[in-house]
């Protein structure tokens, strides 16, 4: 009883989560949640889709266990088992499901995984299979819908919701660093560190080096350009609470780039932050299963070698940078002014904001958000990461053709710290190995003695000052 007036009470304090969840009821009852389970100890929810993954999903559920007792006992997994219906998804695929749901449910039954709780959805078989061009943003959404029905039925609206997949097991004390990063009261959304597996051809070792470069250097140079939207878009490593999830409106439901829009309303509605300690370990497997993504850039890598890949012209974050700038010093002048300043620094920067009716939107920001810290917040929620990537997409093929790897990562060097200077000069893989170093530092402890769940990558990095 006293978790139901808990639940209501919560509720009603947040509309936003009511509707929420009432408008998603249909997909519970095509999709329900089966395992055993007490919602009362639920205190972060972990959902993982799985297409034909049953080695790899039961050896991230293992690396899940490499957590403290405290933080599994309070930690409910729900794996999201998809494919179309027969004929859409291979036969092969289906049978390898449907094993894995008869496993799962044995699993369940033995407490296999336990003091961690388990739940399942079976979005696999023939009345449940996901209906044609869905994919993974409906197989996450469908797990992630269920997790904050758990959690605000007992009015946890600040605990973690935590996005993995199949083929990504975390490091070592995962759950402690994200139940920590949470328990503070101040988290909206975070995304853990990442390093991909490497596979062992050397052609496709050096696509996943070449993809895992080009996601870092980009990463940096959104931040090199004070862009709220510098952090790596992969759906192994997002997490957010469960307020927050309702509140940016739920995962979408695009069969890839599902992350990539998730943390960007995840990022308009709050903060997305580093979470410490936290490492994901994605894999570099070719894939074919969405449009675009890891898999797909590994497929088609064609290059001989990673530094030969071409990558955005660093200028192109040069200008974001100065273009942020002038709207953070200009924020009382009018559109039409503020569009001729974008246009002196750089032609094409004025055309693209004129073609996106930018005089009219800042103008609306203007009237609506007096506050110059709003206002500026409303802006970026306007120019936000597709917006970015558009505007950069028009200069590679206008003013600032890309650059390959080699030659952009040697003015990389400029927004790195001293003791990478000279790094652009590498092999591949080293360069990729001082780059995550520069990413991992963004994830280490923050408090001292360092928590005893921190894995060792964290603990050997060099000391910078």
């Amino acid at each position: 009883m006293k978790d139901h007036t808990r639940s209501q009470t919560a509720l009603a304090a947040h509309p936003t989560i009511r509707k929420y969840l009432t408008r998603q009821a249909p997909m519970y009852e095509r999709w329900p949640l089966t395992g055993r389970f007490d919602p009362g100890a639920v205190r972060a929810v972990v959902v993982i889709p799985a297409l034909a993954e049953r080695g790899l999903l039961f050896e991230t559920l293992a690396s899940l266990g490499a957590s403290s007792t405290k933080a599994q006992s309070g930690t409910l997994v729900i794996c999201v088992i998809n494919n179309h219906a027969a004929g859409l998804s291979s036969a092969e695929d289906i049978e390898d499901n449907q094993e894995t749901l008869r496993e799962f449910s044995g699993y369940m039954g033995e407490g296999r995984y336990s003091p961690m709780m388990l739940a399942v959805v079976d979005a696999s078989s023939d009345d449940r299979a996901l209906p044609a061009g869905e994919g993974v943003g409906l197989a996450r959404k469908i797990g992630l819908d269920h997790g904050l029905r758990v959690l605000a039925s007992t009015g946890r609206l600040q605990a973690p919701l935590v996005c993995l997949d199949a083929d990504s097991p975390p490091a070592s004390g995962y759950l402690d660093a994200v139940l920590a990063f949470y328990e503070d009261k101040a988290g909206w959304a975070g995304y853990a560190a990442y390093m991909h597996r490497f596979p062992e051809a050397i052609q496709e070792r050096e696509a996943i080096i070449a993809y895992e470069i080009y996601m870092r250097y980009h990463e940096i140079g959104l931040r090199h350009a004070g862009s709220p939207y510098a952090y790596p878009a992969l759906g192994s490593i997002i997490s957010c609470t469960a307020k927050a999830y309702a509140a940016c409106g739920g995962m979408n439901r695009r069969c890839a780039g599902e992350d990539f829009y998730f943390m960007q309303q995840l990022a308009k509605t709050g903060t997305m932050d580093a979470v410490p300690c936290a490492l994901v370990y994605p894999s570099g497997r070719v894939s074919c299963r969405t449009p675009f993504g890891t898999g797909r850039s590994v497929r088609a890598f064609e290059c001989p070698t990673a530094l030969d890949v071409p990558l955005y012209h660093p200028g192109c974050y040069e200008l974001l940078g100065k273009f942020f700038s002038l709207v953070r010093e200009n924020g009382e002048v009018n559109g039409i002014r503020l569009l001729e300043f974008s246009g002196n620094l750089h032609p094409e920067l004025g055309e693209y904001l004129h073609g996106r009716g930018f005089v009219q939107a800042w103008e609306g920001l203007r009237q609506r958000y007096r506050d110059p810290s709003q206002r500026l917040h409303q802006f970026h929620v306007w120019f936000d990461g597709l917006r970015t990537i558009q505007f950069i997409h028009r200069l590679r093929e206008s003013a600032l053709p890309d650059l390959t790897t080699r030659e952009a990562l040697h003015a990389l060097t400029d927004w790195l710290p001293e003791e990478m200077l000279w790094f652009a000069d590498m092999p591949g893989e080293a360069v990729l190995d001082a780059l995550r170093r520069t990413g991992l530092r963004r994830h280490g402890p923050r408090v001292c003695p360092v928590p005893d769940y921190c894995p060792d990558v964290f603990l050997r990095l060099p000391v910078t000052s």
